[in-house]
């Protein structure tokens, strides 16, 4: 039983526990830039209750925070992207996970905004 368990142990370690790590390290960023892009949506569709400094337009503001946080998405997918693709998976693989990314994103953002609804 403990032949069992030590190469369990080591099969997570070798193969597991990385590709678990990254995974959920490139969720929890674009959950946050999805998060930021939706707070900017909602900023810049409604007219929220606080006054962001007084003098600033709450459209702008909002399309900026938007855009910061696209930003950020644009640079977790490139980032997934680029270790994906030193693991020499074939092209028609790397484009689905792509699609599969943008489109998680998408329904994320609406999600959220769905959730703040009013």
């Amino acid at each position: 039983m403990q032949d069992i368990r030590s190469k369990w142990l080591t099969f997570y370690a070798e193969h597991i526990e990385h590709v678990s790590k990254e995974m959920f390290s490139h969720v929890e960023k674009m959950i946050v830039a999805t998060l930021i892009i939706s707070a900017g949506a909602h900023v810049s569709s409604t007219d929220p209750a606080i006054l962001l400094f007084g003098y600033l337009r709450h459209g702008l503001v909002g399309r900026g925070v938007e855009l910061f946080g696209i930003i950020l998405l644009i640079l977790n997918f490139l980032d997934g992207f680029y270790k994906l693709t030193k693991l020499s998976w074939h092209v028609a693989y790397l484009i689905i996970m792509s699609v599969c990314y943008f489109a998680l994103s998408v329904r994320l953002v609406q999600l959220i905004l769905a959730f703040r609804g009013e």
